[in-house]
This record gives structure tokens, C-alpha cells and sequence, in this order.
């Protein structure tokens, strides 16, 4: 399989099964050279190939773990399924290989909703109930970080989250103060774009969205243009039936990350918020500018479900969707206009696309499991899905093929993913900041104040909670996870006594 990078920690684990491969490695690499020296070029050609064949298959060391048990956990059980996708037919096989060869077991729990009050108070209590833990990186950062409940994963040496397996997007979102502490295998499945109609845009006469985007048109104010011309009154009665676009939330920070304004930035010491950069007071403008002269569909939170605005978009009575990729297999697949996805609009400073992330899920590991290095190595293992980038690719490809409605998406999601472009946004899990800014972003959406003025006016309150990032006490939080879980049990034996 792929090429690892040993550390020491790994190299104790496996020492004796590493200096067998790498004896047979020598001898065959001696015996091929002296065959290319006498053989003819048909030869040669078999010769390399078989070569190439051979170190393939030996770049994987054989490891022995003596029957370790390793435990993932999540509110749901997260087995692979093997006729869900290739990649999960991959995953599936892997799991397998890993443990009829190398002599460990893979077991998924299903831990229910409760599953992070589960890793709190277990780790608390020096007993992690499983090993590897779903998370959302919300939660991860800061709270499960400087709570001591995620562990951190670069101190062990075996993960190379370089990798290209890995999405990047949510191993920068795990790392924090110097370490990484989340991972999570590659996916297609990419966070904040414009989801379009293209039977309703065909039928109403609108520009094509994907001739914009090939020639660098597809700009803040072709954006405007489009969702106010798109509105479509259908029946003449004033009100309008079909909406150019619609947006659940975040509109205002994927006007900030089009822009290249991301607010904050992550340091060893921990993180920093800047505002004062003019990529900001542009963006807000922009956006400010879109939500007081577009008349589009916002949900309304006292008759709206979360996914109302979702439905509105896969039953054609809106045009245009800010949304998360998953919807394209959760929803759309029910859709039966024809649909396509590209990026946010560009922004006026920016120097590529973007896609915003406001959270994603991730694999944690708890602190306090018992020997950790072999816990990563062999998740290490399982997640070997291809022997090479290409490899990985075609499972990408594989898996995004089967999510998307045309060629098109496929193409510009892989660009976004392939050249690491999305981010997530590290300030959403700290909520004293993080509401300050929504707030503050509100008021500018709504008009009722320039985004250079709330600016100045929400300083002081972003100010008190950048000093809170290094005064909070998550001790308490996570104390507060346990007294929860004895006042949950305390009502279910009063219940059950009833």
C-alpha cells in the first residue's frame, strides 16, 4: 500500500516485523539488477514491471498487535457500507485486510445522541469509552481540546497529516496552540456554494451560471443581478412565487471568506481576530448591499423548519440555494428539475474561489486510551484506501458521480477539494465571539447600521471575548457534561421507580 513515514514510537511497535521486510526488500532489488544487466529488452520491460509490482505490495511492513481492539465510536453506527459507494467499499475491504493480517479487531459503537457527554465522563473517569470518537470541530475547538478530552494526535508521531488522504480543511480546523487533534479521511462532500436550477434558469431566459464561472464572471454583483431578476411572480397577484435565491445562514460569512477575509487566524499560541483589514469592511458592504435590494427567501424560524428553505430549492420554488454539498445526496436526489453547484461568487479582492466551512465532523482521539500509538497507526492502516493520489481520485470521483446532477459539479467541486481550497471557519466553537460577530453581521444585513460603524460599535464586546479565550474556565464545562449525566440518571431511576 502507500509509502509510511515511521516514527520511533511506530518503529517500537512493529521493529521485528520491519527488519524482516526490509532483508526481503534488499535481496529482491539485488536479484532484479542483475537480471536487466543480462536479460533482452522484452525481459527487461516484464522485469520492471514485476518490480514495480513487488516493492508495491512490500512498501507496508507487517505488523502484529496482538488481537487490539480498536473502538470508534459516534451517535450512530458508522460501519462501512459496501454498497453505499466505492469508497466505502474500499473502507470495508481495508478494515478487513487490516484485521485477518495484522491481528486486531475494529469495532463501531453506536454511542446515541448523547456520545459526547459519553467521551467527557468516561475520560474524565480515567475509562474512555471508545478509542476514536465522531466529533463536529465545533465542539473539538476549543472545548474538547482545552478540556483534555481530545488527544492530542501530533504528539504521537504516526499520523502524516500531510497525507493526501486526509481533507485538510478539517485537520486545520483541529489544530490549535502548536498540535493537531482532528482527522478525517478525504471526501467530496465540501461545505457552503450556490446551488442553481437549470431548468427554471433555461426556462425564464437567465445567464448560464457555468458560463459565468469559466469566464471569471461570476462576481458579487452578477450574483445580485441574477437573484433579483430571477424572482418570478407567476400568477400576478404582487407576491412573489418562485424566489431567485434563498439562504438558511452564513451568507454573511461566505461574503467574508469570498473576499479572502477570514477574520481570524490560528497561531501557536492559540488565535487571532483582525477586523480592521479592508478585504472585511468590502465584504460586509457587498453582503449589506445584496440584502438590503435582493428581496430573497430567508427562513423565518417561527413557521420554517431547519430544512424548509432546502425544500424550497428541490420543489423549484427557489432558483438559486446557499447550501452544504450534503444536500446533494440527502435532497436533491428527489429533485426532478435538472441542478448543477458553483462556488460562491468571487469577491472583489479575492485571487481564487472560495467555500466557506461552517463546521464539519471529524475523528478525535480520547485522552487517556491505552497506548494511543498503536490506536492511530492502526487507524492509520484502515484508512489506506488507494496505493496512490491518482487511486484516490478515481474514489473521489467514483463517490462524487454518484452525488452530482452533471459533469460540471463534478469538475468544480474537485477543483475545490484537489487544491484546498475550502476552510472552516475556527471561530464558530468559541460562542462568545463567535455571537458577537453574527450579531454585529446581522445588524449590517439588516441595514440598520454601516458596516464600518458596527465595526466600531461591537469592538468592545469582541474585544471581551478574545480576552475570554484565554480566561475560560472548560474545567467547569466539562464538569458541567458529568453533572448532567448524574441528573440524567437520577431522572431515570425516579421513572423507573414510578
Amino acid at each position: 500500500m502507500r509509502r509510511k513515514k515511521l516514527s520511533k514510537s511506530v518503529l517500537a511497535v512493529v521493529m521485528s516485523a520491519l527488519m524482516a521486510a526490509s532483508v526481503t526488500g534488499c535481496g529482491d532489488s539485488a536479484q532484479t539488477s542483475g537480471t536487466q544487466q543480462t536479460d533482452t529488452a522484452q525481459s527487461q520491460a516484464v522485469s520492471n514491471e514485476e518490480q514495480q509490482q513487488e516493492t508495491t505490495t512490500q512498501e507496508e511492513p507487517a505488523y502484529d498487535f496482538g488481537g487490539r481492539v480498536v473502538r470508534i465510536g459516534s451517535y450512530y453506527d458508522m460501519t462501512p457500507d459496501p454498497s453505499a459507494n466505492a469508497v466505502q467499499d474500499a473502507l470495508a475491504d481495508r478494515i478487513a485486510y487490516v484485521e485477518d493480517n495484522y491481528n486486531c479487531k475494529i469495532e463501531f459503537v453506536d454511542l446515541g445522541g448523547d456520545y459526547i457527554n459519553d467521551y467527557v465522563t468516561s475520560v474524565l473517569a480515567g475509562d474512555p469509552v471508545v478509542d476514536i470518537g465522531y466529533a463536529v470541530t465545533t465542539t473539538v475547538l476549543p472545548s474538547l481540546i482545552e478540556g483534555g478530552i481530545a488527544y492530542p494526535i501530533s504528539d504521537l508521531g504516526v499520523i502524516d497529516f500531510n497525507d493526501y488522504k486526509w481533507r485538510s480543511d478539517v485537520v486545520d480546523a483541529g489544530y490549535y496552540k502548536g498540535k493537531n487533534y482532528t482527522m478525517l479521511l478525504k471526501d467530496p462532500e465540501i461545505r457552503y456554494g450556490i446551488f442553481w436550477n437549470k431548468t427554471l434558469f433555461e426556462q425564464y431566459g437567465l445567464p448560464d451560471l457555468y458560463d459565468l464561472y469559466e469566464n471569471d464572471e461570476w462576481t458579487w454583483d452578477k450574483f445580485k443581478e441574477i437573484a433579483m431578476s430571477a424572482n418570478q411572480d407567476t400568477d400576478n397577484d404582487g407576491t412573489i412565487d418562485i424566489y431567485g435565491f434563498n439562504a438558511r445562514e452564513n451568507l454573511g460569512w461566505c461574503y467574508l471568506y469570498s473576499n479572502d477575509a477570514y477574520v481570524a487566524k490560528k497561531t501557536d499560541s492559540g488565535m487571532t481576530v483582525d477586523l480592521s483589514d479592508p478585504k472585511v469592511v468590502e465584504a460586509l458592504t457587498a453582503m449589506q448591499d445584496f440584502t438590503t435590494s435582493v428581496d430573497y427567501r430567508k427562513i423565518d424560524w417561527s413557521i420554517d423548519s431547519w430544512d424548509s428553505l432546502i425544500g424550497s430549492f428541490r420543489d423549484g420554488t427557489s432558483m438559486m440555494c446557499l447550501e452544504e454539498f450534503w444536500i446533494s445526496y440527502a435532497y436533491l436526489n428527489q429533485m426532478e428539475d435538472e441542478w448543477g453547484w458553483v462556488p460562491f461568487p468571487k469577491g472583489t479582492s479575492a485571487t481564487d474561489w472560495s467555500c466557506y466551512g461552517k463546521e464539519n465532523g471529524c475523528r478525535i482521539i480520547l485522552n487517556g486510551v491505552e497506548d494511543p500509538e498503536t490506536v492511530a497507526l492502526i487507524y492509520d492502516l484502515i484508512t489506506d484506501l488507494a496505493d496512490n493520489d491518482a487511486s484516490w481520485d478515481e474514489l473521489m470521483e467514483d463517490q462524487l458521480e454518484s452525488w452530482a446532477d452533471d459533469p460540471q459539479t463534478v469538475d468544480y467541486v474537485s477543483y475545490i477539494y484537489n487544491n484546498h481550497i475550502a476552510v472552516i471557519n475556527c471561530v464558530n466553537g468559541f460562542s462568545e465571539l463567535n455571537g458577537a460577530i453574527n450579531s454585529m453581521i446581522d445588524e449590517i444585513a439588516a441595514g440598520t447600521t454601516t458596516p464600518q460603524t458596527a465595526l466600531e460599535t461591537y469592538q468592545s464586546q469582541i474585544d471581551a471575548a478574545i480576552a475570554d479565550l484565554e480566561t475560560h474556565d472548560y474545567d467547569a464545562d466539562m464538569q458541567g457534561y458529568v453533572i448532567t449525566e448524574e441528573e440524567t440518571t437520577a431522572e431515570e431511576t425516579t421513572t423507573s421507580a414510578e
